[in-house]
């Protein structure tokens, strides 16, 4: 439809045409003009990108590996199932003689009546589930850290066969759109010590805000060390939750069909300075009465959680070790 069929239309395309910014909006339009024209990438970036992808790759590959699939039926059973087979078909073909003047009618497929409730239980009678924890990667006790992150990346170090990657969770990211965690340099930096991970946000409403890392593949064994210890600085709290294997669903590589997500944890209220906190694996516990204690050889995942009634938060994090016995 044309301008003329408008009344008005003529008037209103001027008028957007001509509308005036305030000096504000102007100056932040010309500071990134100016940012635009003058950033440069990273030396190296597009190395580190390759090899980010790279290793993501290797990672899945190796997930996949240690998923094994359901071993097929062989031998005598094999057998008996296709002599059953034979019989069945040998049955029918008695019953109902195959000639051109004899037509065997079919009635309708009848649905299957819905199920009202799932059955966990019931379900892996057929599809047993299986533990990660079967082939997990075992700490020899002698090279405690974690990650420093001097190295610039998001994985963690790769000592006594620990391996995994940093990620940033809130709970307004949509399913698997969580932006990547790299480090960035930390405030008032000390020789040696230049990177560290930080996070900054708004008010969240649902289940908050998460820095954690799973690790590749599913289960470690950290009984080696007696606990965590790491700095930190920000203000408010946060929960340290190191995960067992157990509170993670099936579906995602657990072994949890119940009271999924209940985390081992201990809540540290945080400084304004930098300070070193650390947390022991007796410590920690799960919401609840009588719960178990938390078991560090079925280690899955290490996570620094936010709560809602927590939130703004500006937290940063380093130096994330193991505690030595």
């Amino acid at each position: 439809m044309k301008n003329r069929d408008l009344p008005g239309r003529r008037e209103a395309d001027a008028d957007e045409r001509n509308i005036a910014l305030d000096p504000d909006q102007q100056r932040a339009i010309e500071q990134l003009i100016e940012t635009a024209r003058t950033d440069k990438p990273e030396e190296n970036l597009t190395g580190r990108v390759l090899e980010g992808i790279a290793y993501r790759q290797s990672l899945a590959n190796e997930l996949a590996a240690s998923i094994r699939p359901a071993r097929p039926l062989r031998g005598s059973f094999a057998t008996a199932g296709g002599v059953l087979l034979a019989a069945a078909a040998g049955f029918v073909l008695w019953l109902h003689p195959w000639s051109s003047t004899s037509t065997i009618k079919i009635s309708p497929e009848q649905l299957p009546a819905k199920s009202s409730t799932f059955n966990p239980a019931a379900s892996s009678s057929t599809q047993p589930v299986l533990d990660p924890c079967n082939e997990r990667r075992v700490a020899a006790g002698h090279q405690p850290l974690i990650d420093d992150f001097e190295d610039g990346d998001d994985e963690v170090a790769r000592l006594e066969g620990r391996s995994g990657l940093w990620r940033w969770v809130r709970d307004t990211d949509l399913p698997r759109s969580s932006p990547a965690l790299l480090p960035i340099p930390r405030p008032n930096p000390q020789a040696g010590n230049r990177l560290a991970l930080h996070v900054k946000g708004g008010q969240l409403l649902d289940w908050g805000a998460v820095v954690e890392f799973n690790f590749v593949p599913a289960c470690y064994d950290a009984s080696a060390y007696q606990g965590l210890s790491f700095q930190a600085k920000g203000p408010g709290r946060i929960f340290v939750a190191p995960r067992e294997v157990g509170i993670i669903p099936v579906a995602n590589g657990g072994t949890c069909t119940d009271d999924c997500h209940n985390a081992h944890v201990q809540k540290i209220e945080l400084s304004a300075q930098w300070k070193t906190y650390e947390v022991r694996f007796s410590e920690v516990a799960q919401r609840g009465y009588n719960k178990p204690a938390f078991n560090p050889s079925r280690l899955n995942s290490l996570a620094f959680q936010i709560h809602p009634e927590d939130t703004p938060y500006d937290l940063w994090l380093d130096d994330i070790r193991f505690l030595r016995r």
